[in-house]
C-alpha cells in the first residue's frame, strides 16, 4: 500500500514525488469558527478525511498499476495530491464563508449576506459590475482606447 498522507499531532503530512505539504488542524481551524461549536475537532476531521482520501487513491493506483505489469505512474499520483490538496483548501474556504445561525445566534443574523454566501458556495468567482463594463471587450466595442499600465 503506498501511503501519501499521515497524520500526527494534529499535523498531516503528504509528500507525493516532488509536492509535500503540511497542514496543521490549528491552521484550518478559523474557517469552521461559524459553522461548528467545536472547530478544533472539525479540523482534526477534515484532516483525517483528507488523509483517508488521499492514501485510498494511492492504493488504487497501486493495485492498477500491479495488475497492469507496469511502472507506478508517481506525477499521476503526484499531480492528484497536488490538485486534490488544492480543491479541498478552497472548499474549506468556501466552507468557512458560510454561517451556521445555530453557532452565530439568530439575533442580528446577516441572513441576506448569509444566503448569497450559500448561493455562491459552488460556483466560480464572478467578476464585479465595474469589470464587465470596464473589460476591453466593451471598451473597444465603444470605441475607447483600451487601458494599459492597470
Amino acid at each position: 500500500m503506498m501511503k501519501i498522507a499521515a497524520l500526527e499531532n494534529n499535523i498531516l503530512a503528504i509528500v507525493a514525488g516532488t509536492f509535500a505539504a503540511t497542514i496543521a488542524a490549528e491552521d484550518i481551524e478559523p474557517q469552521f469558527h461559524a459553522l461548528t461549536h467545536f472547530p478544533d475537532r472539525r479540523a482534526r476531521s477534515e484532516l483525517a478525511d483528507l488523509a483517508e482520501r488521499l492514501n485510498q487513491f494511492g492504493a488504487y493506483v497501486v493495485e492498477l498499476w500491479n495488475k497492469a505489469c507496469e511502472p507506478i505512474p508517481e506525477a499521476e499520483i503526484e499531480a492528484f495530491a497536488r490538485r486534490h490538496v488544492d480543491l479541498t483548501r478552497r472548499y474549506w474556504a468556501a466552507e468557512g464563508r458560510c454561517m451556521n445561525w445555530f453557532i452565530t445566534g439568530p439575533a442580528r443574523f446577516p441572513v441576506a449576506r448569509n444566503e448569497k454566501r450559500h448561493e455562491d458556495f459552488g460556483r466560480p468567482p464572478r467578476r464585479s459590475e465595474g469589470a464587465r463594463r470596464n473589460g476591453p471587450q466593451v471598451r473597444q466595442a465603444e470605441g475607447l482606447p483600451a487601458r494599459h499600465g492597470r
